[in-house]
């Protein structure tokens, strides 16, 4: 009975091109972040987790948002994967 309440998770539905995303592996999954490409500060914006893809009209990706509890603990594991021109970027979620 629980589980027919439980809320369900809200995916983010994006056109099936994460060719230009960077990727780091949590265990088993996959989670995506965008680096910034200018000349100015550096920034990150981490998209959430590849959860498949979807065939609508178009093929999608699913992408599992952050939930707020972790954006600090997956902000470090982020930083700690950046290249020295990303170092001390600031890091946003979705």
């Amino acid at each position: 009975m629980e589980s027919a309440l439980a809320e369900s998770t809200r995916l983010i539905e994006y056109p099936a091109d994460l060719s230009g995303c960077d990727v780091v592996g949590i265990g088993s999954r996959q989670l995506l972040y965008l680096c910034s490409h200018g000349n100015t500060r550096p920034f990150v914006v981490v998209l959430g987790f590849f959860s498949g893809q979807k065939e609508d009209i178009i093929t999608k990706d699913l992408i599992e948002p952050i939930p707020e509890e972790s954006k600090h603990q997956l902000s470090e594991i982020v930083a700690n994967t950046l290249s020295d021109k990303h170092q001390g970027a600031q890091i946003f979620f979705l």
